[in-house]
């Protein structure tokens, strides 16, 4: 599997003027291509011209990476028309466009990209092609054979950032067919279950869409001030606060992800079922859910973080449908049923509930789980900046695994068990 060492680089005139040459050269090639598939729909995969122009300045293998990154965004480009010609585009494309030139806020975005061969890095210095050597800050999470490496200048921070691809050993696939099931959503961010888990486990989301708020109403406040003053969309202070906001939100994401997998693995969890998000931006009609489904939440986001973190301990992931897993009944599989705010009601059987516990364990049911004897409402972990967190613990004592948290924990509210 592929991962990536992140780091950040000491500033030096030289990584200046390499990265703004390689930029040059990306543009030029773009530019050529650009005009070439406009005229005759057709353009050389190798501009023999510009390798030339630009590999005594910035070295012959550099200059190779810079074309074949031009490439491979072109073969992307092309893909997708294909796929435009045949109506079968992504749903979230609405037309493929042509490779854009690296520049950003009115000048070229700086960028180096090394071949996996012309660099070397050890505890302390990156060492780089023309006898550069840089000190870099972070730690080499993953070990391997090493690809390219790009080095970006973060114009927000004003720093040099390393990404430096590795690849790993992957471990093998868990033995068993022991199932762990979540439903995904916006006040609870997770629900999960697990056959012999006696209660459901919710993640909160509701510190997590305060804070998401919070940093929202100062990226107003900004806009409103740059707009007075002298009519500015932009500003560094303004990308900052979009970054702070997205960095917090995802920070608090990943610590969950990590917290399910690291358990699901200690308690010998071999597979883990995604309840498959469909239509859920039509379904909403909360205007603050809304709003942050529609401009911020990113389930695509979560869904990719879970199957690379499983992917790491040998768990498989896999997506399935939850439609309707929220409106049957789970005990008697009534549709008659009746739902206000997070509760759930059953009319047939008079079964109350709460609404994640209910489709959590529908999703169990449609994988052919046995949710006998689960308890209806979901112990409650709630998010403080730090860590996922109950809201009333035993003892104060940490709790390191779900079960732990089971036999620990005092259930949040009266509860409904399923029988």
């Amino acid at each position: 599997m592929e991962r990536t060492n992140t780091f950040t680089i000491d500033d030096h005139q030289k990584l200046w003027e390499l990265a703004d040459n390689c930029a040059r050269l990306y543009n030029e090639v773009n530019f050529e291509r650009r005009q070439a598939y406009i005229r005759y729909k057709r353009f050389s995969w190798h501009p023999k011209h510009l390798y030339e122009k630009y590999a005594p300045i910035i070295g012959s293998a550099t200059a190779q990476q810079i074309i074949n990154k031009n490439n491979e965004a072109w073969r992307s480009f092309l893909s997708l028309k294909r796929l435009e010609a045949q109506g079968r585009l992504p749903p979230h494309i609405a037309r493929a466009s042509m490779p854009r030139y690296w520049k950003r806020n009115g000048g070229r975005e700086l960028r180096i990209i090394i071949r996996s061969d012309c660099y070397r890095v050890d505890d302390e210095y990156l060492y780089l092609p023309k006898g550069l050597r840089l000190r870099y800050k972070g730690e080499l999470k993953w070990h391997g054979m090493q690809g390219r490496l790009e080095i970006i200048y973060d114009d927000v921070d004003e720093a040099w950032r390393g990404f430096m691809a590795v690849k790993v050993g992957k471990p093998p696939l868990r033995g068993g067919d022991k199932p762990l099931y979540i439903d995904l959503g916006v006040i609870n961010l997770a629900t999960i279950w697990f056959d012999g888990l006696k209660q459901p486990i919710a993640y909160s989301g509701r510190a997590v869409l305060a804070d998401w708020w919070y940093w929202t109403k100062r990226i107003a406040r900004e806009q409103s001030r740059l707009a007075k003053v002298n009519r500015a969309k932009t500003s560094r202070r303004l990308r900052r606060l979009y970054r702070v906001r997205q960095r917090r939100f995802r920070h608090a994401v990943n610590a969950m992800i990590e917290a399910i997998v690291e358990d699901a693995y200690a308690l010998g969890i071999s597979k883990i079922v995604l309840g498959k998000l469909k239509g859920i931006r039509k379904n909403n009609h909360d205007s603050k859910a809304n709003s942050i489904i529609n401009n911020f939440w990113s389930f695509s986001y979560i869904i990719r973080r879970f199957k690379e973190k499983a992917e790491e301990y040998g768990i498989e992931v896999k997506e399935g449908g939850e439609y309707r897993t929220s409106s049957v009944c789970p005990r008697c599989c009534s549709k008659n049923t009746a739902a206000k705010g997070r509760l759930f009601k059953c009319l047939s059987c008079g079964l109350e509930a709460h609404r994640d516990s209910v489709g959590v364990l529908n999703i169990a049911r449609l994988h052919e789980g046995e949710v006998n004897g689960a308890v209806a409402h979901p112990l409650l972990l709630r998010w403080n900046g730090m860590r996922w967190k109950p809201k009333r613990a035993m003892n104060n004592q940490p709790m390191k695994t779900l079960e732990a948290r089971i036999s620990r924990l005092q259930p949040w509210r009266v509860s409904t068990v399923f029988t």
